[in-house]
């Protein structure tokens, strides 16, 4: 049988139990006779030696094979997308909406990665412009205050358009894909990943009537800091950029795509019912 993948590299989280995982996905890839690159901490963790960090893995394979959760997915996602390389995420834990492979089902998961023909979902992200640099994001753009009590004052535009100035605790630009994660903590809707949309999400919105928008993902979203208190930017919660008054930051859908490996066994429905125990 024809390999899909012949490059596999490995990233983990640190965790009791990730260890045992790990050497079991090493042991199966090998005997796939697949080429295995592992990033720094995966390679302290069995006592070998790697000089290769989570930043540079992408570049080193044709596939990321993450043990861990959401967190570690996010810290791998920019790299994937600039290599145009899939993910495949085994969740060690139990909310993962990212890392949805089953690690139970770890040696017929890889092989059907490997050998069979694995579902991809295409996902789209979000691309920050700020201060004549870009940032790709997955799952959400944050802009918060610092350390203060005070509220922190943003003017929104959308497409050129004045829409409000908000006083709230911050502002959550979502794409679909992160519409489960901080967005709904903060009273986001639940948007489906193949819905060709964003949402814009107050946080502790000092006017109760503002309320989640969400808009065409064909939209330029324009967001302005107006008040003095100190405040940043959070790109998928790796990135934190300052803020200061006057300063502004605009929002669009990125051109490319994140290749993410889903399980052959479960539908987006699915996922939501067992994730936030839905349900009797």
């Amino acid at each position: 049988m024809k390999l899909n993948y012949k490059r596999a590299a490995i990233v983990v989280k640190p965790h009791q139990d990730v260890v045992a995982y790990l050497e079991r996905t090493i042991a199966v890839l090998k005997s796939f006779s697949v080429e295995i690159v592992l990033e720094q901490i995966a390679a302290q963790l069995i006592g070998q030696e790697s000089r290769i960090s989570r930043e540079e893995v992408a570049a080193y394979a044709d596939i990321i094979i993450l043990i861990g959760g959401d967190g570690t997915f996010l810290s791998v996602a920019r790299q994937a997308v600039d290599n145009q390389i899939p993910v495949a995420g085994f969740n060690l834990g139990t909310l993962g909406f990212l890392t949805e492979l089953n690690k139970e089902n770890l040696d017929e998961n890889l092989h059907d990665i490997f050998y069979g023909t694995p579902t991809i979902s295409e996902r789209k992200l979000l691309r920050l412009e700020y201060k004549d640099r870009h940032y790709k994001a997955l799952n959400d753009i944050v802009a918060a205050k610092g350390n203060i009590s005070r509220i922190v004052k943003l003017l929104l535009e959308i497409d050129g358009r004045y829409v409000s100035e908000l006083g709230a605790d911050g502002l959550i630009i979502a794409s679909p894909t992160g519409s489960t994660a901080y967005s709904l903590s903060s009273g986001g809707p639940i948007v489906s990943p193949y819905v060709n949309g964003m949402i814009v999400t107050p946080i502790c919105p000092h006017s109760l009537t503002f309320r989640p928008l969400v808009i065409p993902d064909s939209s330029r979203i324009k967001v302005t800091l107006i008040s003095e208190a100190r405040s940043f930017i959070t790109v998928d919660g790796q990135r934190v950029l300052p803020m200061s008054c006057g300063d502004f930051y605009e929002v669009i859908i990125a051109k490319q795509t994140l290749k993410l490996v889903a399980s052959g066994d479960m539908n987006y429905f699915k996922l939501l019912n067992e994730k936030l125990n839905w349900g009797l």
